[in-house]
């Protein structure tokens, strides 16, 4: 089964409450915090919310400003204590953190996938040593330059023991449109499940939302209606192959768009 949400507090929302209020008259049961610009909810804050919105898969995504590959040890440090602080908050009230590993900048794809999975270990050592119980997940990510196509991605996890945030608009739009039709998502499905077993597919946390693309990936989220990314494939995909865990909607028209994945998926 798959629970729908949005990316972030929904649009007809002032604040998290709120947005949970819209959730349920939605019958959408996720959202993920958005700490893109900066982590700036409060523990207690998100322990309230968990408590009022009981019925709510709460993930969060943490800041933009990641680069477990950058060149200066000072930014690794910054990156390393961002995601330690989306996980402090996220204790409060969720489980998946989702995060972009980085850039290759001008390193080989080996020597970039070796820094982030070195940094990720410190992440992951700091993570236990806080009692912190979050899953660390990856984001398979929409840019030539972004460390994270699918299989850097899988076997990041793999051998980190943690598990990924797949995003099936990146994918499209990193492929530059290539990637767009059921039987390449039910591959991916396919290929996930082979590198990281069948419990990845039952706990699966995904990201959807209509997309441009230019030669070197992702340009910017779009409605669903306003992008030729095949939305409709990716969860018949899903569907067929009983995949559960959380779908969360980056298009621009959050509640909206999530509800329309969610009647589609439940039309199928």
């Amino acid at each position: 089964m798959l629970i729908f949400g949005t990316a972030g507090v929904p649009i007809s929302a002032e604040d998290e409450f709120k947005g949970v209020d819209v959730l349920r008259k939605l019958n959408l049961g996720a959202m993920e915090l958005e700490f893109v610009e900066g982590v700036y909810m409060k523990e207690d804050y998100a322990k309230k919310l968990k408590e009022y919105g009981k019925d709510i898969i709460f993930s969060a995504h943490a800041p933009h400003y990641i680069n477990l590959n950058a060149n200066e040890e000072i930014k690794i440090e910054n990156s390393i204590r961002r995601i330690i602080k989306t996980a402090k908050v996220l204790n409060n009230c969720g489980r998946n953190l989702v995060f972009h590993p980085g850039y290759y900048l001008k390193r080989s794809k080996e020597v970039a996938y070796n820094r982030i999975k070195s940094n990720i270990q410190r992440i992951l050592d700091k993570l236990e040593a806080l009692n912190l119980n979050v899953m660390l997940r990856p984001e398979t990510t929409g840019k030539t330059t972004q460390f994270g196509d699918i299989d850097e991605t899988l076997k990041l996890c793999f051998e980190l023991d943690i598990l990924p945030c797949i995003d099936f608009s990146h994918i499209y739009a990193r492929s530059r449109g290539v990637i767009n039709d059921y039987n390449s998502f039910y591959k991916i499905l396919e290929k996930i499940e082979d590198i990281l077993g069948k419990e990845a597919i039952k706990d699966m946390h995904i990201h959807l939302s209509g997309i441009e693309y230019s030669r070197g990936g992702e340009r910017r989220h779009l409605p669903l209606k306003e992008s030729n990314f095949n939305y409709r494939d990716v969860l018949k995909a899903l569907k067929d192959f009983d995949a559960s865990g959380t779908v969360i909607c980056e298009s621009p028209l959050k509640e909206y768009d999530a509800v329309l994945l969610m009647r589609c998926y439940n039309e199928l």
